[in-house]
């Protein structure tokens, strides 16, 4: 039945053939899969921003300028998600999506790479990590529990289970995306932030055609994800004001990194990349300049 309700998304989540133009956008064919990212260019070392679905490479404007006169930055939206697509239940699958974005980024032949994974997204920043397959340098984990609490989270936020029900939550997600977006967004946010541009760029999306087969996701994903156990340079960013993630202890993403440095930003939620960009910024800056060959930062 999952399998079914994965070929229902591909369906209801079709990406038209014209996409939204955006400023440093471009799409990386691989096989009959493809991921839209944004690339500031250049050739030193890279910071690579998975995005957190909903969310699209449209919200990154304010962290691209924090990081752009030093990094090569690049934004990918996963396969289905966005405007990366996807054409069959493998693809949206997280073994699909680990191997399709780690294929897209070694055909942009990068330097040194630290991988930046919010939430769910941290699971695949891990895993492409593991691989060994790029240059990764260091990972970047925001808002990203270890597997039992990812699990805790799914429970928390889909209480009924309704959006696990193969085909009925495909449906059910597909009717009420906008609802969704709109709630998720207010609710995971910081009280003190405005979530009202993040809204607008990311509901936009979806009037464009953007896909959001999040009921997927959340049916298969857990299959293939686990606690990566990396001992590479890593830090964990939790944001404290995140209500989806309260009772979350920001120590347990140390089953994915586990000398992992752990900051907490007190003013921010789920998103503190998006939130608060410069200050992220300002915070990361030290732990790139240890692990990128010692560059100024």
């Amino acid at each position: 039945m999952k399998a079914l309700g994965a070929k229902l998304d591909l369906q209801l989540w079709r990406i038209p053939s014209e996409i939204p133009e955006h400023e440093q956008t471009s799409i990386i064919s691989v096989g009959s899969a493809s991921v839209r990212l944004r690339d500031t260019g250049g050739t030193g070392n890279s910071l690579v921003f998975l995005c957190d679905p909903p969310i699209t490479v449209e919200a990154y404007d304010g962290l691209i300028s924090a990081f752009s006169p030093d990094f090569r930055v690049i934004v990918a939206e996963v396969p289905g998600f966005g405007f990366s697509r996807a054409s069959s239940g493998r693809q949206l699958s997280f073994t699909g999506a680990v191997e399709i974005v780690e294929t897209a980024l070694a055909s942009l032949e990068l330097k040194s790479v630290v991988l930046f994974g919010p939430c769910i997204c941290g699971f695949v920043a891990t895993e492409i990590a593991s691989r060994g397959n790029l240059p990764v340098a260091g990972v970047v984990l925001m808002q990203a529990p270890d597997k039992e609490g990812m699990l805790a989270w799914v429970e928390r936020m889909d209480p009924k289970g309704l959006l696990r029900v193969p085909l009925f939550g495909q449906m059910l997600l597909k009717l009420n995306a906008k609802k969704t977006v709109k709630f998720w967004l207010k609710y995971a946010t910081a009280k003190i932030f405005d979530p009202s541009s993040i809204i607008d760029v990311t509901t936009q999306s979806l009037e464009d055609g953007g896909g959001y087969p999040l009921a997927t996701m959340l049916q298969s994903w857990s299959a293939g994800t686990k606690d990566a156990g990396l001992e590479i340079p890593g830090l964990i960013i939790w944001g404290r004001q995140d209500r989806s993630h309260l009772e979350t202890p920001s120590e347990c993403t140390r089953a994915h990194l586990v000398n992992g440095e752990v900051i907490e930003f007190p003013d921010c939620g789920h998103f503190s990349e998006l939130e608060k960009p410069a200050e992220f910024a300002a915070t990361v800056r030290p732990f790139l300049s240890r692990c990128l060959d010692g560059s100024d930062a």
